[in-house]
């Protein structure tokens, strides 16, 4: 167990707070992106309508930003372990490759919890957004969970071990998904077809999580059940690649 605390100060101090990185692309971005379409782009609208866009597209922009943290920074953050040999670092030490990826999966999650509460104080501040207290911890600890099935993705994505695969793979899949999953603008606005297929990511069940309590509605529980089904599909995409790069023989 001390081992394995040790091992999450060190990737605490290497991932957040030496990771200039993450506070410039996975926060900053999200918040440019969510000052320009609440700020700068919207006009012809009643002060109503635009108070609602303003906390939708909150919610919007904090999945994004868990988005680009899950996907982007994870699987960037294990590219350069194994190209800096801190993986066979990591393997001198009295620690499974089990308790490796739980604790950076735990950093990651705290990484999105960082960025989730860092926008939405910049929506509360900027737009006045005023919502109880306790339905914010509701939301920001829903997108910290909730982007969980995110995170294997990036370190699926990883698993490519060369720099450029990883950069194509990590844009391929992380546009895409915010685009069609309505996170840069409504979903409404795409053709039926693709809005079906929206419907089905995570991240917008996700976000239909989160307007339920912005709006004090009932859950959604297939929204809950969408999530989980992910989560199910990419633990055994995970686990099925690494059994095969060891029955291959590759490195990981």
């Amino acid at each position: 167990m001390t081992n394995y605390l040790y091992q999450l100060k060190i990737n605490f101090k290497r991932i957040i707070l030496r990771n200039k990185a993450f506070f410039l692309f996975d926060m900053l971005l999200p918040i440019v992106f969510y000052l320009l379409y609440t700020k700068i782009l919207p006009s012809g609208v009643s002060q109503q309508q635009l108070q609602t866009w303003n906390k939708d597209y909150l919610i919007s922009m904090m999945i994004y930003g868990c988005l680009l943290g899950s996907i982007i920074t994870t699987a960037n953050t294990l590219l350069n372990d194994q190209t800096s040999n801190f993986k066979v670092f990591i393997s001198l030490k009295p620690i499974s490759k089990f308790q490796y990826y739980s604790s950076l999966i735990a950093i990651f999650v705290t990484l999105n919890l960082i960025a989730s509460i860092t926008i939405s104080i910049t929506g509360i501040l900027i737009n006045e957004i005023t919502l109880p207290i306790s339905s914010i911890i509701k939301i920001i600890l829903t997108n910290t969970i909730g982007t969980i099935p995110l995170i294997l993705i990036g370190i699926m994505i990883s698993f490519a071990k060369r720099p450029e695969l990883v950069n194509l793979l990590t844009n391929l899949i992380v546009f895409p998904l915010a685009i069609i999953s309505g996170l840069w603008w409504p979903i409404e606005m795409m053709p039926k077809w693709l809005q079906a297929f929206g419907k089905l990511l995570p991240t917008y069940q996700l976000s239909t999580i989160d307007k339920t309590f912005l709006n004090h509605t009932d859950l959604n529980w297939f929204a809950f059940i969408n999530i989980l089904i992910w989560f199910g599909i990419f633990s055994l995409l995970l686990l099925l690649i690494n059994k095969l790069q060891g029955h291959f023989g590759v490195t990981k």
